[in-house]
């Protein structure tokens, strides 16, 4: 019995992309990601600053890969 191929990230994404569900998800990442931003006001380190930078970055890597 031949196993059926997993599909790559792309071909899920595209399979998912006209899904309600899957547009709320894009929108909670990028209001995350604004939030990030936001809170950018608050932070009291260098090291604060570095961990919403890390946390933004991420968002952004996510948001290029499903978008």
């Amino acid at each position: 019995m031949t196993p059926i191929p997993k599909p790559d990230i792309q071909t899920a994404v595209e399979a998912l992309r006209d899904r309600e569900e899957y547009a709320a998800i894009l929108q909670f990442i990028h209001d995350e990601r604004e939030k990030f931003f936001g809170d950018f006001r608050q932070a009291e380190s260098s090291n604060d600053v570095m961990k919403l930078a890390g946390s933004i970055s991420t968002l952004d890597e996510l948001l290029s890969v499903l978008a």
